[in-house]
């Protein structure tokens, strides 16, 4: 029998597919839902990944959002704008639309001396607790779309090959200087999101992915696997046809896992003996729809499909959990979190 572990320590051994007292979880959430859970908890905000039993902490870097005068766009770090009226990511403004001259672009400065205060704060607060890991979100592909568009950068790719490439390697090199000062920091993996699948397909042609995408996420990975740290790459879709490079260039844990287009059952026999999992409950169709008695054999469906092993798998939605989802659902995931020894 193990010894009940941290959830730092339970979470590492689950990436890496060892032997675990319980499959750690984690369910992450927007704002609003978030004073939604608190309400209902009875809890501040602040204290719902205890309520949650979450295991990993994410860090970012320092930044404070940019509003436009009407407060309908929010900027994020590298200029481009998102819409506040949403829950989750609209897209509003793309700083390079309109801008093919890459070396007149005012880039961020990773190597900015302020940017990791908060993430220091937060890691040394957490006295090594939970498992941490850097936010890299709209890591490479969506990066790039988001400063010059989604159509335009697919249409780039084709036309302007030349051009795509550089901004891709200007993108990754940032990444790569940032990765080097959060391991440097002392986090426990990576943390990536690049969604490159739509709900049938690819978003475009795996040899594309190969060309523009594989080698420069290589690299980025390359700087966790390096230092001897997991790497987790969130990627919505149908990414069937790209999940053996993600494998072969070192990827440790693949999210979410939507069971609408990854079937758990063939996704644990083609890639368990590589990969572990992170998710697998659905935000789509099973959360916001069902009873909570479905709610609860999704959930053990799940471990079952996933981590047939007791390893291998971080539970949880396959999403951040928006407010379209039933409280007595959200209770009902709770319920079949594992609380003891699988």
């Amino acid at each position: 029998m193990i010894p009940p572990l941290t959830p730092r320590e339970r979470l590492r051994r689950a990436l890496w597919r060892q032997p675990v007292d319980r499959l750690p979880v984690q369910t992450n959430y927007t704002g609003a839902m978030a004073s939604k859970l608190a309400a209902h908890f009875d809890c501040a905000c602040d204290d719902l990944p205890t309520h949650l039993d979450n295991h990993l902490l994410r860090v970012d870097i320092d930044h404070a959002p940019r509003l436009s005068d009407d407060g309908a766009v929010s900027f994020d770090w590298w200029g481009a704008g998102w819409g506040t009226a949403t829950e989750g990511y609209w897209h509003a403004s793309a700083p390079l639309g309109d801008v093919d001259d890459l070396d007149a672009f005012q880039w961020p400065d990773p190597e900015a001396p302020a940017l990791f205060n908060k993430a220091a704060v937060a890691i040394a607060a957490d006295a090594s607790r939970h498992f941490v890991v850097p936010n890299f979100g709209f890591a490479l592909f969506e990066r790039a779309w988001s400063l010059r568009g989604f159509d335009a950068f697919l249409m780039d790719m084709v036309a302007e090959p030349e051009w795509a490439e550089d901004l891709l390697e200007r993108i990754a090199a940032i990444q790569i200087i940032l990765s080097e000062r959060f391991v440097a920091l002392g986090v426990d993996g990576g943390y990536f999101g690049d969604d490159y699948g739509a709900q049938k397909s690819t978003l475009f042609s795996p040899a594309l992915w190969r060309q523009f995408i594989k080698p420069r996420l290589a690299r980025m990975f390359g700087v966790f696997r390096d230092a001897g740290l997991p790497v987790i790459l969130h990627s919505d879709g149908d990414i069937w046809p790209l999940l053996p490079d993600l494998v072969e260039i070192g990827l440790t844990c693949l999210n979410p896992v939507q069971p609408e287009v990854l079937d758990h059952g063939r996704l644990y026999r083609e890639f368990g003996k590589h990969l572990s999992f992170y998710g697998g409950i659905s935000t789509q169709a099973v959360l916001p729809h069902v009873s909570g008695a479905a709610v609860r054999a999704a959930t053990r469906a799940c471990m079952r499909d996933l981590a047939p092993d007791g390893s291998g798998l971080i539970l949880g939605p396959s999403h951040r959990m928006q407010s379209d989802i039933p409280l007595e659902n959200v209770d009902a995931m709770l319920e079949a979190f594992p609380k003891s020894i699988i």
